[in-house]
Parts: structure tokens; sequence; C-alpha cells
């Protein structure tokens, strides 16, 4: 029996390391003894160990069974988890704190969602399995993530471009690029004023994110690395660049995090200004881009070059969205 400042008395009892005490003898004892029972059984309470001292823990021993890519992507799915609820403890994370998190993929594909899910339901076990909790907040049903996109990326309606085009915003030079020069998302964070000179953007690095800091590089390939024309809508946009086309706060270049968070306040933006719901993701400019230039009658080889691809199949499979438009337009040449 031992006092504690205060002078009342407690009963304390130690099992390793760990110490249980009340002011009944009988009770201390038995929270002791509940103790010892659960550990000499294989049934030890949940250690004390938060999501982000956990993810830190779990995330490099999936390093080894993945590509390179594909882990800087498993990266970034735990850093949204962490942002959210890092600062919890694993064995009190519920169901309702993984809905919290399903409403940062508000602008990411169904299969994005799956992998994620997988993820978080992985991570979850190895907490199980390591005895940190003692079920799976993401298999509960009020914990299911709501449907992502399908398909392919998708082409602008005339409504959206025309927001991009005369919405102001931080964003928007960047968006322009995208839009107009057929830019990737990398690609325009990468880009500083003095790469646009005699009237050609010089495409030579981009930036790639590795535990949500960007690193600058090269482009994605040998074909990425090019040039394109500054066409006349884009060279408004040249003189308001100081340096990155969209820096972050500090005028440097963007983090995941600071690019999502701006293209967030960016979409609700061109919401406000429409008074309706704007949502579509940065690589959808890229696609939007090919299929204005095709719509154009622009050759699928010149396409080919200014989107840095190897192949025009790239073009004609992937990023052409033929549109009605088009077609009428076909139509009206065969009849003649």
């Amino acid at each position: 029996m031992k006092k504690n400042q205060s002078s009342e008395k407690y009963y304390r009892f130690w099992y390793k390391g760990k110490q249980f005490y009340d002011k009944n003898r009988e009770i201390a004892k038995k929270k002791r003894d509940d103790y010892k029972y659960e550990c000499e059984h294989g049934l030890d309470r949940p250690e004390q160990i938060t999501v982000f001292e956990l993810a830190d823990q779990w995330l490099p021993t999936a390093k080894a069974s993945v590509s390179k890519g594909t882990y800087n992507q498993y990266v970034t799915i735990m850093e949204k988890m962490t942002s959210i609820i890092g600062d919890k403890l694993v064995s009190a994370v519920t169901p309702g704190d993984i809905k919290k998190i399903w409403v940062s993929f508000v602008d990411k594909s169904q299969s994005y969602i799956n992998k994620a899910k997988f993820l978080y339901k992985s991570f979850f076990q190895y907490a199980i399995d390591n005895r940190y909790c003692t079920s799976n907040p993401i298999l509960s049903d009020s914990a299911k993530p709501h449907k992502g996109s399908k398909g392919t990326h998708r082409c602008l309606t005339k409504t959206e471009i025309r927001l991009i085009e005369t919405v102001p915003h931080r964003v928007q030079a960047a968006a322009m690029f995208m839009l107009k020069a057929g830019l990737r998302r990398g690609e325009v964070l990468a880009l500083r004023k003095e790469d646009i000179h005699n009237d050609r953007i010089w495409v030579k690095n981009a930036v790639k994110f590795v535990n949500n800091r960007p690193e600058i590089g090269k482009t994605k390939n040998e074909s990425s690395e090019r040039s394109v024309p500054l066409f006349k809508p884009l060279k408004p946009f040249v003189d308001a660049i100081e340096d990155y086309a969209l820096p972050d706060a500090k005028g440097g270049v963007c983090s995941e995090t600071a690019f999502q968070r701006a293209w967030e306040y960016y979409l609700k933006a061109l919401s406000d200004a429409s008074g309706q719901q704007i949502n579509f993701r940065p690589h959808d400019l890229r696609h939007t881009f090919v299929t204005v230039c095709r719509d154009k009658g622009i050759d699928a080889r010149i396409v080919m070059t200014w989107c840095g691809h190897s192949s025009e199949r790239m073009i004609m499979q992937i990023y052409d969205h033929p549109s009605e438009n088009r077609e009428k337009r076909m139509i009206k040449l065969m009849n003649k």
C-alpha cells in the first residue's frame, strides 16, 4: 500500500512493468489479474500507438514486393489517412473516421478508390495481427466509400472550358497550360517562365511526389521532352507568371498536398462562378486538348509530338474522344 501526493491511499500491483491501482485492494488486484490472464492467453490489450506511427512502421514492409511507382502511390494513399486521423490511436479509429478519409477521394476514379480500400484494409489487418487493435473499421458497412468515376478520363464540356478561360484564379494559368498545350500535371508544376521563349513552351522537367514532397526530374520518357507552340490563348498568362506556373505559398514547387488543396479551391471557384457543381481531374484537360486538336483536323502525328508520345496509338486509342460535331463535319464532307 502506498500514498499518492494528495495523501489518499491506493493499492498498487505490478505485472510486466505495468501498474494497476485502486483505493480498493481487491479491485486493484483484479485489474492486475485480468491483464495477466489476457497476456497468458494471447489476448493482450491493444498497444497504444497512433495511426501515423503504425503507418511509418508498416509501409516499409510493402516496399520489397511492389514496384517503385506502386510504392510511391501507396505512400500517397497512406498520407491521405495520416493527414486526417494520424494523431488518433489505432485502437480508437472508428468507421466514422474512415468516412472522413473517403471525402478526400471525391475526385478519384473507382479503381483508385478500390486500391485505397484494399490498402487500408491490409493496414488494419496488420494492426489486428500485431494486437494494435481488435477490429477492422474498413469492413464496417457504415465505412463504405462513395462510388468513384468509372472508365478513362473524359473531355471537358464547352461550359467547363469557358470557365477555365474566363474565371481568374491562381490555378488558372496552370490549368490553361494543361488545357491549351496538353501538359501533364507534373510537367506544368515544373514549368518556369524561363522555359517559355521563341513562341514555344520547352518541356524538359516534371515533378514527381515522394512522401508528399516534390522532386523535379526528367520528363516521363525520352519522347516527353519536347517543345509545344505557344498558342495565342496562352500568351496573356505568360506575363502573369513570376517563376513557376503554379508556385506554392513561398514561391517554390508545390507539394502534392498543396496542389490538391489549390485544385479543390479552384473547382469551388469555378462552381461558384457557374452556379452548378464543377468537377474534373487535371488529366482531363490533357484529354480535352487532344480532342480539340483532332476536332480541328490536326494530324495525329503532330498531336503526338505536341503531347510527347512515341506512338499515334496513344492518341487514337486513349486520348481522342470524337465529338458529335466532328462526326457531323465528316458526314458533310462525305456528302460532298
